[in-house]
């Protein structure tokens, strides 16, 4: 049985789908008789490239032309369409990439157009194949051909090719074919073959095949196969096809943006268990993350992300669930692990330990990571979960005892911080173990307090280090009434390292101390810090 892909090939202009600006120029080149000597036909797979070059092909020898299109009728259009035409010659670089392979077309060029015909013409497919000597021997021939002779490139990187070959050239691009056009004409193919299928199974099967008609005829043909009687439904095409669904992937970005290790390893395990690649799976969840992304930050991208206006409003409520910031996240951290599943066979641990790793966004210090804590704290907060900084110790401490004074005021005990004095060496301890000593503060500051600079102070008061806390930390650390908390454990911290006393001020980036360590009095210190303190 043919392939529904070679059977519903376009055989000329008018059956082409969706290049309807490139077609209608072609056609115009046709009909006045004004064909340039090289063409470059550029775009992603699946689009109409050598399809398009093939129809030009005819139309440009064939006798009979009608409006720029070919008979498809005369012995010159049935000969091109058998592949037995001699003044077409075809050229695969992907697999015909070197010098030699250039030679023999040149050495045809100067060979007339055999049967009257009027040109003779050149295919070349994937032309950005060609290595760099086989396009250097290609340059000559290729700005200055023989009258009689046409070239049409066909490529799916032209960045590839180098400029001197661009420049000899009319360029087309051809553009990724739109959901409705594709639809369209795989409902065509359906109401021909007698395959009954949901709208909503073709639609899905145009959304995944990225713009491209040739893979949604492909797919379209692996799904015909799975029944003659049932009408085929979305779930029967994501079963056969191994697609994961979107709602799939939005229930997991859901979880893992909650924190729900649980349920996002256990949806995970519910695909694999369908029979799902793993890597197929990494992907169109890096695709989805994509498609939220781009509906969050462009004002119309129903065009950019080929999709149909329901699907849209569906992605629309479910992008307003996640900033913008932990989809960056999110995407950056999934790349690096779809790089590392290339190179182990332990792929579904790789992909299991990066899930847990963006559910916990504590165990990264990336900044991507930090505004992804960042803006779930700010989401907490307009939610009305404010988080409370408690002050453990108070410089100035009121002691009541109940039990003996009851009714009575208590009297205001005053306590005296005692500095001992610290060695540069042994700031440069500290400074030096700073990653350790900012780990011990809360969850909540921590990672600001990682990102941050300490900076010993003078040698004047050599038990004081300064906190500078970057632009993205003070934004976050102005949240909070006051930053005692911090101070304290980065003092008790520090302590266990060094066996003694260290006051740390935190120096904001709008600070005017910012950047620069500047000298503060003593009693300043004592009202700004909270550590243990000694009885007068």
């Amino acid at each position: 049985m043919e392939t529904l892909y070679r059977k519903y090939r376009p055989i000329d202009f008018d059956t082409v789908v969706g290049q309807d600006a490139i077609i209608k120029t072609l056609r115009n080149q046709i009909v006045k008789g004004s064909i340039a000597h090289a063409y470059l036909f550029s775009g992603t797979r699946g689009t109409g490239k050598t399809t398009v070059a093939k129809i030009f092909a005819r139309a440009i020898n064939c006798p009979n032309e009608i409006n720029g299109n070919p008979c498809n009728e005369c012995p010159t259009c049935k000969s091109a369409i058998e592949g037995t035409n001699l003044n077409i010659v075809e050229l695969d670089a992907a697999s015909n990439n070197g010098v030699d392979n250039i030679r023999k077309i040149i050495d045809q060029l100067e060979y007339l157009p055999r049967d009257n015909e009027k040109k003779k013409i050149f295919i070349i497919d994937e032309v950005h194949a060609l290595s760099g000597s086989a396009a250097q021997a290609f340059l000559k021939s290729l700005e200055e051909p023989p009258e009689h002779v046409v070239f049409i490139l066909a490529t799916t990187d032209p960045n590839k090719l180098p400029e001197t070959v661009l420049s000899r050239c009319q360029k087309y691009s051809f553009k990724r074919i739109n959901i409705e056009s594709i639809v369209n004409y795989l409902k065509k193919i359906c109401d021909e073959e007698k395959i009954d299928i949901d709208e909503d199974a073709l639609t899905f099967i145009a959304e995944k095949s990225d713009g491209s008609m040739r893979e949604s005829i492909s797919k379209l043909d692996r799904v015909r196969a799975y029944t003659s009687s049932d009408k085929l439904t979305k779930e029967n095409v994501l079963d056969i096809l191994g697609i994961v669904d979107d709602d799939d992937f939005g229930k997991l970005a859901k979880a893992v943006n909650e924190t729900e290790i649980e349920t996002a390893i256990k949806i995970l395990s519910d695909c694999m268990e369908r029979g799902k690649d793993i890597s197929q799976f990494t992907n169109g969840f890096i695709w989805y993350l994509r498609n939220l992304l781009i509906v969050k930050d462009i004002k119309e991208p129903i065009e950019t992300l080929n999709i149909t206006k329901t699907n849209f409003e569906k992605l629309k409520s479910e992008a307003e669930l996640i900033s913008k910031d932990v989809l960056i996240y999110f995407i950056e951290e999934l790349s690096k692990t779809v790089n590392l599943m290339k190179y182990d066979e332990n792929r579904r641990v790789i992909l299991e330990t990066a899930l847990i790793r963006l559910a916990s966004p504590e165990t990264n210090f990336l900044e991507s990571a930090v505004m992804a804590r960042l803006d779930n704290i700010e989401k907490e907060q307009r939610e009305g979960r404010v988080y409370k900084v408690i002050d453990k110790v108070d410089t100035n401490l009121k002691s009541e005892n109940t039990d003996e004074k009851k009714g009575e005021e208590a009297k205001e005990e005053k306590r005296e911080l005692k500095l001992t004095p610290v060695t540069m060496e042994e700031i440069e301890k500290v400074t030096d173990n700073w990653k350790t000593i900012a780990a011990s503060t809360s969850k909540i500051f921590r990672t600001v307090m990682m990102d941050s600079k300490p900076i010993p102070g003078n040698e004047k008061e050599p038990g004081f280090i300064e906190v500078q806390v970057n632009e993205k930390g003070t934004k976050f650390l102005k949240k909070f009434d006051n930053y005692k908390e911090i101070e304290t454990a980065l003092s008790n911290s520090a302590e266990k390292i060094i066996s003694k006393n260290i006051i740390f001020r935190l120096v904001l980036s709008d600070d005017k101390a910012y950047v620069k360590n500047t000298t503060w009095k003593l009693d300043d210190a004592y009202d700004k810090i909270n550590m243990n303190v000694g009885e007068e």
